[in-house]
């Protein structure tokens, strides 16, 4: 839709129209986030944005290729065998955990699209949105079962918000795949359209918001996020949980079984 590509870093593409920017992530996104140094230029990059006042809309749309629970796994992997350090490990959290704040704050309207097998640190970085679209066929995971993990990314703040205390503990339990149109029914997703109108869709809906008057967008998004100290608590919670599990014996133990199970090479 957009061909007027205005940067490019290991992690998105960009390109921007008026007051529209549209960040295109790349495929394994969530190994090429482990580099803290492209990580930090992400979030650098779209600081740029949220800094600049013509800008009222932000579109962040995933990748086509994502593996979901494989792309986790592997991940995890590099931190049991000791080849992505703890340290590194802990700015990472720092990162992400800056990044979910961000987007849950910032003076823009957000919208997240996205397609394929999607984990939950993806769909916490959807649900810290203002809007989301999801293609047919995707699926929702929660691999952290697989490992003995706990979810990352405010998922524990967001999805109660939305879909209830109840729905929202069955949904971080469930260890099958969650689908699209199960997503939409949980209220997860605004809107799931054909794989090939993704972006088409999206931008159609963001050029509907950047007709809103600036005062009005976010002097709404301003007030819906008074209480926004509680997703500084739950963040900051997560992170404590996560470095007590990688430190165990029995977390590599469960990163090789899990290796094991779905054939990745450990």
């Amino acid at each position: 839709m957009f061909d007027n590509r205005s940067g490019d870093t290991p992690i998105f593409s960009c390109y921007q129209s008026g007051a529209i920017v549209l960040l295109k992530f790349k495929d394994n996104l969530l190994n090429a986030i482990s580099d803290i140094e492209i990580s930090e230029l992400m979030f650098d990059y779209f600081k740029r944005f949220t800094s600049d006042p013509a800008v009222k809309v932000i579109i962040l749309l995933g990748a086509k290729g994502k593996k979901g629970r494989d792309e986790y796994i592997e991940f995890y992997q590099k931190v049991a065998n000791g080849s992505l350090s703890f340290d590194r490990l802990e700015r990472l959290y720092h990162a992400l955990n800056q990044f979910i704040r961000k987007l849950s704050t910032v003076n823009k309207y957000v919208i997240h699209a996205d397609r394929g097998q999607i984990d939950t640190m993806f769909l916490s970085m959807s649900l810290a949105c203002d809007y989301r679209i999801l293609a047919t066929g995707s699926v929702y995971q929660n691999p952290y079962h697989d490992i003995g993990l706990v979810p990352k990314g405010g998922l524990t703040y967001f999805l109660p918000r939305i879909t209830g205390v109840t729905a929202a503990s069955k949904f971080l339990l469930r260890r099958d795949d969650i689908t699209a149109k199960e997503a939409l029914g949980l209220r997860v997703v605004d809107r799931i359209v054909p794989p090939d109108r993704l972006e088409e869709e999206t931008v159609k809906i963001a050029r509907a918001i950047a007709d809103v008057p600036s005062e009005t967008l976010f002097g709404v998004k301003k007030l819906l996020n008074l209480s926004i100290d509680d997703l500084h608590r739950v963040l900051e919670v997560e992170s404590i949980e996560l470095r007590r599990i990688v430190r165990s014996e029995h977390f590599k133990t469960e990163v090789a079984e899990a290796a094991d199970q779905f054939g990745l090479k450990y």
